[in-house]
């Protein structure tokens, strides 16, 4: 199971979905918790293995409900395992998981960091901390869950991605800019970002900059749609 779309809440559904994308960032920032977060976007998380080679191990059926996407079900076996195992990290990183996919963010951070401060850290748990915090609008702790998930994987252009939406949120469009550009440098496909870093440059009054990322969504996908509203109403300025 994971929190990632082209990915998995590295989740069962990926980052990259393909919502409303205006033409001024302002606007796409809104989108951005519609777009982007939920208790879509994760990355899978690993079911009843030990980790890293730590001692945890999950419950065979919890771990299966939540297969099945039955989370209040995988919620209340995470429960009675952690009743038996209080000390669990692998177990209280699939509680929060669960929580999430509920859309309780506010749990789903607390059981993540549980899970960290009892020593469970790698990829998907910083990922998906990441996309909880920032549906909550704590936007430093979003930047650090980011940080360390980059830690176990440099070369993820989701979690660069997602970095990047951070920084905009928080008005930071250079470390934005950088993060958009080395997302696409690791998946020159990404058209999520292309089209973020679009709208950056237009912001910014950098049009021609602007209409050639454009132009380059197209020359991948001559029909999408977006991009040819955007450079239709560029081309207008």
């Amino acid at each position: 199971m994971a929190r990632k779309q082209s990915g998995v809440r590295k989740s069962m559904c990926g980052i990259r979905k393909d919502g409303p994308m205006g033409f001024s960032l302002r606007f796409l920032l809104c989108c951005f918790v519609v777009a982007f977060g939920g208790s879509g976007c994760s990355k899978p998380i690993g079911a009843g293995k030990p980790h890293l080679g730590q001692p945890w191990t999950c419950d065979k059926e919890a771990d299966e409900v939540m297969e099945r996407r039955d989370y209040r079900l995988g919620i209340l076996l995470h429960e009675r395992l952690l009743e038996k195992e209080p000390q669990n990290a692998l177990a209280l990183y699939h509680l929060g998981y669960a929580h999430g996919q509920l859309g309780d963010h506010v749990k789903e951070v607390s059981y993540y960091e549980k899970a960290v401060d009892l020593g469970f850290e790698q990829e998907g748990i910083f990922f998906n901390l990441g996309m909880a915090c920032a549906e909550l609008d704590q936007m430093d702790k979003a930047t650090g869950a980011f940080k360390r998930a980059l830690d176990f994987n440099a070369h993820d252009p989701d979690t660069h991605f997602q970095l990047a939406l951070v920084y905009l949120r928080s008005a930071l469009d250079e470390e934005a800019e950088k993060e958009l550009l080395e997302t696409l440098r690791i998946d020159p496909e990404y058209t999520e970002a292309r089209l973020y870093l679009s709208n950056l440059y237009s912001d910014r009054g950098d049009l021609e900059k602007a209409r050639d990322e454009l132009r380059r969504v197209l020359e991948q996908d001559p029909t999408n749609v977006r991009a040819k509203d955007m450079l239709k109403r560029m081309e207008r300025r």
